[in-house]
């Protein structure tokens, strides 16, 4: 360390002198923080490019994917029978001709009990109560000594079961969540809640109703439907309507019963099961399940035991391997596929096999191994080490696997001209064992394909004929239900729904998504043509020291000015998707709107104003009026996908214009994210942190440079000062004497 001495004998003010040499010596480093400063305003800039572009992208996604553009309003002829919404995939017009019952849900309502909300369970019921809801779920609440009835409602209600219990006047009520077919099932020593009587349950019931012609039903009153929110509200010539559904089902139960009847015959047959007379339909099934059952388990079996043995054949190690000892091939097959190559690189004669992370009993086997067999092991290949028949026969192609299987011997193999060359690498090192052996492994692979085939043959068979059975109980048990048509009936005319495109609403959509888009493209835009004034270098802080905060804020605007000015990465992005406007939508090739041109956007033909768009309005609202669905179709195909295939077999985007827009977009916020990177990413993962890292490196250099300056100044100050004291001493001394 140098003794700093503050001129003390020259009269000068050393401190100060330093400082001002020191000053034009920090030149260098003061470019070098500034050039710090640019690299971080540039990469901060880049950064609100992709926060803009983020920003835009969850605006498309908000009002274009999650919502739909195409606005559609539907309209009934009488609301108060019938109701409807629109959605986007509303089409045609629907005729509601009747309702002859709206839905309703399950409900158990008992009768009256001398008990309050404040009555302990354990005097109306006791051990656990199980419900069941008309959709199958099932719960079971334990009635403990200190639950109380409010309790017992409060935990039924809590399990979101689908049902709702109630109870209120001494009486506990229990109903579905859900309108639909079906009842409520509750079980239990329940008798004192009085909730058991066949007259306190009302089963739920589908709507019923005919729509085009059609008899139908719904668990619900509410329901979609080609693209309709229909509600239905209330019943309206139930006869008609209900007999149109009596004589549907009916015939519906006829054509399940044939089917069930046909399947019946086919499966007795393959499966070689007798009826006897009179035996019914759940007699004649039981009788086929059965011999299923049996056939699955027997096929299953054949399954197990063809995969037990392809496992064994692709176990089966190289003939080198094979060629060894037991004690040997034990050791081996001890071995992991990561041990093995590694065992393959040691010499035994003066590697360790400490780091191959041996257990205790894999070293005392392999030091338990004879002299011979351990020279026999060293003299293996990796390739024979790790060679399995298992894992050659996977790497061969698929045509060489068919070859393998047609041939005869490895050489007639070898001699087939029409392999590949990768497939005549990996034979060329087998022996006439090894080829013995992957083709084992082939033909028992072709083994087991075929008894999964044979029993995938006998599930399907199990699953038709549940389902088929199903089909037929349910047809049964609807027309066994069926309510005979009313008496009494409201008579009027078929509601009509209509459905009508709301034009306006999506010109306003597309104004508005034209008029965000402008503004990101004139803000990118803006900054590629903005003004750099070159003087106006950022400050250093001895700099800021001597201004006020407003002139800072105001030089630092000049500074930053023009920072992404004639930026490659903003002209090629906006120039990206500018391009996209003109581009027809991949998919939509036959239709009219396949781009944005054709319905009258356009970019404006001021090439400065950088691709901003411009509306034709009365060219749009003709096409929207034309064809909305095809309109629609080109900002977003809802049936095109990401990767599809055109018929020249090219493999593009048919989702629509705004998923291409959000490709570009994703591509161009990627580049920048090479440039600029982002707040997750290090320094060293970006080209702007690479610069920084570099700068950083060389500031420290020079820090460390200008310590060696600074004391360099002091020390020959310091000799100065030592002199002139030393001189005006001597000249003290001369004028004594």
């Amino acid at each position: 360390m140098v003794n700093r001495i503050g001129g003390l004998a020259s009269g000068m003010d050393i401190d100060e002198l330093v400082k001002k040499l020191m000053s034009s010596e920090r030149a260098p480093l003061n470019k070098l923080y500034q050039q710090k400063q640019k690299y971080e305003w540039q990469r901060d800039a880049y950064r609100s490019v992709n926060t803009k572009l983020k920003t835009f992208d969850t605006y498309i996604a908000d009002n274009f994917v999650i919502k739909n553009l195409n606005s559609k309003t539907a309209s009934s002829s009488n609301s108060d029978l019938v109701s409807a919404v629109a959605t986007s995939k509303a089409s045609g017009t629907l005729s509601i001709e009747g309702v002859s019952q709206l839905a309703e849900a399950a409900r158990i309502t008992g009768g009256q009990i001398n008990a309050t909300g404040s009555t302990q369970m354990s005097k109306l019921a006791s051990g656990p109560i199980t419900l069941k809801a008309p959709n199958g779920k099932e719960i079971e609440i334990d009635i403990t000594t200190d639950m109380t009835v409010d309790d017992f409602v409060e935990q039924v209600n809590k399990k979101n079961a689908g049902l709702t219990a109630v109870f209120e006047n001494g009486r506990f009520s229990f109903t579905a969540k859900d309108t639909g077919k079906g009842k409520i099932e509750i079980t239990g020593n329940i008798a004192d809640m009085n909730i058991s009587g066949q007259d306190m349950s009302k089963e739920g019931k589908n709507a019923i109703f005919q729509i085009n012609g059609i008899a139908t039903e719904r668990s619900s009153n509410t329901f979609s439907f080609n693209g309709y929110n229909i509600t239905l509200k209330s019943t309206f010539n139930e006869s008609t309507t209900q007999i149109g559904f009596n004589e549907a089902a009916q015939e519906n139960l006829t054509n399940a019963k044939t089917n069930l009847e046909d399947l019946y015959n086919k499966l007795a047959t393959k499966y070689r099961v007798t009826f006897n007379i009179g035996d019914n339909y759940d007699t004649q099934f039981n009788a086929i399940m059965n011999e299923i059952e049996t056939e699955t388990t027997s096929r299953q079996a054949k399954v197990d035991s063809a995969r037990s043995a392809l496992d064994t054949s692709r176990n089966v190690p190289s003939a080198a391997v094979q060629a060894l000892s037991d004690d040997a091939k034990k050791f081996i097959n001890s071995l992991s596929e990561k041990q093995k190559v590694a065992l393959a690189a040691k010499d035994f004669s003066k590697d360790s096999l400490e780091d191959l992370g041996l257990t205790q009993e894999q070293m005392d086997t392999f030091q338990a191994l004879s002299k011979d067999d351990k020279a026999a092991i060293d003299a293996l290949s990796k390739e024979e080490l790790t060679q399995t028949a298992g894992n050659v026969y996977d790497a061969l192609s698929a045509d060489t696997k068919k070859a393998l299987l047609s041939s005869n011997s490895l050489a007639e193999l070898k001699a087939d001209t029409t392999l590949s060359q990768a497939d005549q690498d990996i034979l060329a090192h087998l022996t006439e064992e090894d080829y013995k052996a992957i083709k084992d492994v082939g033909t028992k692979t072709g083994e087991l394909a075929l008894a999964n085939t044979e029993l995938a043959d006998v599930n399907s068979d199990k699953a038709n004929l549940t389902g088929t059975k199903n089909m037929y109980d349910d047809a049964k048990n609807t027309v066994d239900n069926a309510a005979k048509p009313p008496a009494d009936t409201v008579t009027t005319t078929p509601v009509k729904l209509t459905s009508t495109t709301n034009v306006d609403e999506m010109m306003d959509k597309i104004k508005e998504f034209v008029n965000t888009y402008n503004g990101l493209v004139k803000d990118f835009k803006d900054q590629t043509t903005q003004t750099k004034y070159r003087d106006y270098a950022p400050l250093t802080s001895e700099q800021k020291e001597s201004m006020k905060e407003n002139e800072i804020k105001l030089w630092e605007e000049k500074a930053k000015s023009g920072l992404l000015r004639s930026d490659s990465l903003l002209r090629d992005g906006l120039s990206k998707m500018r391009s996209l406007v003109y581009e027809p939508v991949p998919g939509l090739e036959d239709s009219k709107f396949n781009t944005l041109y054709s319905i009258g956007i356009t970019t404006t033909k001021n090439y400065n104003d950088g691709g901003t768009l411009e509306i034709d309005q009365d060219k749009l609202r003709k096409a929207l009026e034309e064809d909305p669905d095809a309109v629609a179709r080109l900002f977003r195909n809802e049936s095109g996908k990401e990767k599809d295939v055109t018929k020249d077999g090219k493999v593009v985007d048919t989702r629509g214009y705004l998923a291409n827009l959000r490709s570009s977009m994703k591509e161009f916020e990627v580049s920048i994210e090479q440039k600029a990177g982002r707040s997750s990413m290090t320094a060293s993962q970006y080209t702007l942190g690479k610069n920084l890292q570099d700068v950083d490196t060389r500031i420290s250099t020079w820090q460390d440079k200008l310590k060696n300056v600074e004391a360099r100044y002091w020390k020959q100050f310091t000799a100065m000062e030592q002199a002139i004291n030393k001189a005006n001493q001597q000249s003290s001394q001369l004028m004594k004497g």
